[in-house]
């Protein structure tokens, strides 16, 4: 079969058509996969700004709460008398009253001048929110029936008194026949260290 100048022509034509046809398929799917990534890219950020506002969203929550915690607590602190000048003759009372109460036989004790608070106690310092944080340490000694008298003794202390009250130290030691005061049965004898822990606003 030959071909003449005619079906050169319509050939040339025709390939011209499907190159341009491949050429209009190819664009089309460097397109479609263009706009697939650009699709992708918009997911993603679009994704991360929401987890990004979620965050934000969830720590403004988070400080919220604490904040209404600190408020709390300062108010519990505030209403237990923790806040404000050291209340020593009220503390005072408060033990004469506790010790005719639970009849102890004997309690002796001296109260140091108030200071702040010392680094074994507070190892980040005595200053805390704008507060000094004070203490009165309490030297006390007593002549005891039994162990459980001091733990009660203590425990009513701390309900009764407007101070944070923290044992230092304490020492319980059975008294010799004999040593006991005359007119009690005491059988230990029992000195302790106590802090006094007040906060005052600071200067």
């Amino acid at each position: 079969m030959k071909l003449d100048a005619k079906d050169f022509k319509r050939l040339q034509w025709a390939i011209a058509f499907l190159v341009l046809m491949a050429l209009v398929g190819g664009g089309s799917v460097w397109t479609s996969r263009q706009l697939q990534k650009n699709s992708e890219k918009a997911f993603k950020e679009a994704s991360a700004a929401r987890h990004d506002i979620q965050s934000k969203l969830a720590r403004a929550q988070e400080e919220q709460q604490e904040l209404r915690d600190k408020i709390g607590r300062f108010q519990g602190l505030k209403s237990r008398g923790y806040i404000g000048p050291e209340q020593r003759l009220d503390w005072i009372e408060t033990v004469a009253r506790i010790k005719a109460t639970r009849r102890i036989f004997r309690l002796d004790y001296e109260f140091a001048p108030q200071r702040p608070v010392d680094a074994s106690i507070l190892p980040g310092g005595a200053t805390a929110g704008g507060f000094e944080i004070m203490s009165s340490q309490m030297r006390l000694q007593m002549q005891l029936l039994h162990e459980g008298e001091l733990l009660s003794f203590l425990a009513e202390l701390r309900e009764a008194v407007q101070a944070l009250i923290q044992v230092r130290s304490c020492t319980l030691e059975r008294l010799p026949p004999g040593n006991a005061d005359r007119g009690n049965n005491a059988q230990l004898k029992a000195e302790c260290v106590l802090e006094w822990i007040t906060l005052r606003e600071g200067k």
